[in-house]
């Protein structure tokens, strides 16, 4: 088992499962593949011939993913690719795989319309919370970059369509260049926009006054800005700024956006698509996108409400409290 292995454990397999109900031969594309948690679950319950296509943005966590799958041998394919490009990366459009070997023209990648299920398992991993290098983390003392990897120093030229921070900044930015180049007011929005933070001007306020410049001293000073008592206790007075702050970097919720027709359209009929999301706003997206399916007649919901963690996975996982599993069919 390699570190960042060691104490991650994938949220809501069972229920994953359960809802996609697997069968040998089938082909699974797992979109946030991670640590390939899921992905070895899903192999095991599709043995013998069963698939995977697992694509993530974090080059550090696929190659871990390759590690951990390989007994599988070529059941697996991984692709080193944000989701925001799904039918382009699983139809070889110049991807390659880590290690620079490029698909194969045999590889079930490049079969758009035939994947049994779809995987989105959203959010931070506790591997990206214990990296030490990218400031995710409340302890870290690592520069402000919040970022996962796929699209570093990528000019706002290469990203269509721009959102506002690109067209403001003129590229993709990390979490430092928000904080430092954005005025308090645009500071602020961001904070309200990414994570509803009731103090959002508060804390906009005192980062542009200590503007500080690790993950650690981003966190005080958030501390020191909001009221005593901060919801109560129960979460950490930076956990929204974080948030914020992480989802505006990796353009997370346009990329959800753009993501997930891609997914619906690469599933064959009958085909199941799951996300599981970790706070309103990623709900919220996936909610709306699910209904739009069904009210057009090309998909079943199959969660009215979405599905959360047992009381025993959250005693043993914690990062499932705040899952929500969304799924649904596509009928044509």
């Amino acid at each position: 088992m390699t570190t960042l292995e060691e104490g991650h454990v994938p949220v809501m397999v069972d229920e994953v499962l359960t809802m996609f109900a697997p069968r040998p031969g089938d082909l699974l594309l797992d979109a946030t593949v991670g640590l390939g948690g899921h992905a070895a679950a899903y192999l095991e319950a599709t043995a013998p011939d069963g698939q995977i296509v697992g694509l993530d943005a974090d080059a550090t966590a696929l190659a871990t993913a390759r590690e951990r799958l390989n007994e599988y041998g070529d059941r697996v394919t991984l692709i080193n690719s944000n989701y925001a490009r799904l039918k382009d990366a699983v139809t070889g459009g110049g991807i390659v795989e880590p290690g620079g070997s490029s698909l194969q023209q045999s590889s079930p990648a490049e079969s758009p319309g035939l994947y049994t299920h779809c995987l989105f398992d959203l959010g931070i991993g506790s591997h990206q919370l214990a990296s030490s290098d990218r400031g995710f983390s409340f302890k870290s003392t690592a520069p402000l970059t919040m970022r996962y990897g796929a699209q570093e120093g990528l000019p706002a030229a290469q990203l269509q369509p721009l959102n506002y921070l690109e067209q403001r900044l003129g590229h993709l930015p990390d979490a430092q260049d928000i904080v430092e180049r954005l005025h308090k007011d645009e500071l602020a929005l961001v904070l309200r926009t990414y994570s509803d933070e009731r103090f959002s001007n508060r804390i906009a306020g005192a980062l542009k006054h200590r503007t500080p410049r690790t993950a650690d001293a981003l966190a005080e000073a958030v501390a020191e800005a909001v009221p005593r008592g901060y919801e109560r206790g129960r979460i950490h007075p930076a956990t929204r700024t974080f948030q914020a702050l992480r989802l505006a970097v990796n353009r997370e919720l346009e990329t959800l956006s753009a993501g997930l027709p891609q997914a619906f359209e690469l599933l064959a009929k009958d085909g199941v698509l799951i996300v599981i999301s970790f706070h309103s706003l990623e709900d919220r997206i996936v909610k709306q996108y699910f209904r739009e399916r069904s009210k057009r007649g090309v998909g079943e919901v199959l969660t009215k409400r979405p599905d959360t963690a047992t009381v025993a996975e959250i005693a043993i996982n914690p990062r499932s409290r705040s899952a929500k599993l969304r799924g649904i069919r596509k009928k044509e």
